[in-house]
C-alpha cells in the first residue's frame, strides 16, 4: 500500500470512529428509539414556532405558542390568536379575534397528522430515509424524510428532525397534497409532569359566542 493510500485508509477509519452512534443506525432503528422513547411519556409540555407556506398563493403565516398534551388523544394548543383543546371526546375551538368557540365531537382521524402521531415518530404507514445531519442550536439532530405508502395519505412528504442523543423530534416539516408546508419547531420540552386531566377542558370566557356542533 502506498504512503497516499495508507492516508486515505486512516483517514476513513478515523472518521468512522468519530461517527456518531445513530449515523450506524437505519431510519427505522431511529424511528424506533423515538417510538421506544415516547412510550415513556405520559404527558409532556413544550414550546414551538411554526410557520405555513401556501404554494398557490405565496402566502406565508407564522405563529408560536405551547403544546400540552396526554395520552390517549389529550392536547391543548395555545397560540396568540387561537386555542385547541380536546379531552379526547370533546373538542373546543377558539378563535380570539372572533371571539367565538366551536365545540365538537373530537374524532380521531387516522390520515391526519396529529401532535402525538408527529412526536411518535411519525405513523407505520410511511417508508423513512436519511437526507442530511443538521444542527439545531446545541442540539445534533438527524434529518429523515417519510414518505407515504398509501395514496390516500393527507400528508404528501414529512421531515423529521430528531435528536441523536435524546431519541425527541426537534422539528417537523409537514407537506400536504395541496401544497402547503408547515414546519414546526420546538423549543423546551417538559416531561411527565403529573399534568392534571382539567389542563384539557375549556372554559368559555365571558362575551365569547358558543356554537355547539355536536
Amino acid at each position: 500500500m502506498t504512503r497516499a493510500a495508507r492516508g486515505v485508509a486512516l483517514f476513513a477509519l478515523v472518521a468512522v470512529l468519530m461517527m456518531p452512534e445513530s449515523a450506524a443506525e437505519t431510519p427505522q432503528e431511529i424511528l424506533e428509539r423515538v417510538r421506544k422513547k415516547f412510550e415513556t411519556v405520559k404527558d409532556a409540555e413544550l414550546t414551538f414556532s411554526q410557520r405555513t407556506r401556501f404554494a398557490l398563493s405565496k402566502l406565508e403565516q407564522n405563529a408560536s405558542g405551547t403544546l400540552s398534551m396526554k395520552k390517549e388523544h389529550k392536547y391543548r394548543i395555545e397560540t396568540e390568536e387561537q386555542t385547541i383543546v380536546t379531552d379526547g371526546a370533546t373538542v373546543w375551538s377558539y378563535s380570539v379575534p372572533n371571539k367565538q368557540v366551536l365545540i365538537d365531537v373530537f374524532k380521531m382521524n387516522e390520515r391526519a397528522m396529529s401532535p402525538e402521531r408527529i412526536l411518535a415518530g411519525a405513523p407505520g404507514d410511511f417508508t423513512a430515509s436519511v437526507v442530511g445531519r443538521e444542527k439545531l442550536g446545541r442540539f445534533e439532530t438527524v434529518v429523515l424524510k417519510l414518505v407515504p405508502v398509501a395514496e390516500q395519505s393527507l400528508a404528501s412528504a414529512i421531515r423529521l428532525w430528531v435528536d441523536t442523543s435524546e431519541a425527541l423530534i426537534r422539528k417537523a416539516e409537514v407537506s400536504d397534497v395541496n401544497g402547503k408546508e408547515t414546519t414546526y419547531t420546538v423549543g423546551a420540552y417538559k416531561l411527565n409532569t403529573g399534568m392534571s386531566d382539567t389542563r384539557f377542558t375549556f372554559s368559555i370566557p365571558d362575551g365569547v359566542e358558543a356554537v355547539d356542533l355536536r
